[in-house]
C-alpha cells in the first residue's frame, strides 16, 4: 500500500497589533459651581418686560458629569402661557461642552467647562441669559 504524505503549510507568524490603550479619563469637572445668571435679551415689552427677571445667583453641582438647573420667573403671572421656571437636565461631554433643551423643548442651554470655570447662553422663546460660574 502506497502510503500518501501530506505535508501541512505553517506560516510564520502574522504581527498582532499592539494591545489597545485605555482612553484617557476625561477631566473631572464634578463638583460645585457659584456664579451669576444674566439677561442678554428681551424680546418682551411693557410691563411683560420684567418676565424676563430672574434671582441672579447661581449654584450648580455637577455629579457624575450631569446637572439640573431651573431657570425661575418669579414675575411671571401664573396664569401666562410662559414657562414659568424651564428646567435642564444636563450632561456634559468628555471635554466639558453641553447643549441640551428644557423639559418642555422652549428652551435651549449650551455651552462648556473649561478648567473650572463654567459658562453657558440660554436662550427661550421671548428672553436670553449668559451664565458663568466658578468651581469652588
Amino acid at each position: 500500500m502506497a502510503a500518501a504524505l501530506v505535508s501541512g503549510c505553517v506560516l510564520p507568524d502574522t504581527p498582532r497589533a499592539p494591545p489597545a490603550t485605555a482612553a484617557a479619563p476625561p477631566v473631572a469637572f464634578d463638583g460645585t459651581y457659584h456664579g451669576t445668571v444674566q439677561v442678554t435679551s428681551s424680546a418682551m415689552k411693557g410691563a411683560q418686560a420684567v418676565w424676563c427677571n430672574t434671582p441672579p445667583a447661581v449654584t450648580l453641582t455637577v455629579q457624575k458629569g450631569t446637572f439640573s438647573y431651573v431657570l425661575a420667573h418669579p414675575d411671571v403671572p401664573s396664569d401666562s402661557l410662559y414657562s414659568m421656571s424651564p428646567t435642564f437636565t444636563v450632561t456634559l461631554a468628555p471635554d466639558g461642552s453641553f447643549s441640551t433643551l428644557s423639559t418642555n423643548g422652549e428652551s435651549q442651554l449650551e455651552g462648556g467647562i473649561a478648567g473650572t470655570h463654567l459658562s453657558g447662553q440660554i436662550n427661550g422663546a421671548g428672553c436670553g441669559y449668559a451664565i458663568t460660574a466658578d468651581k469652588s
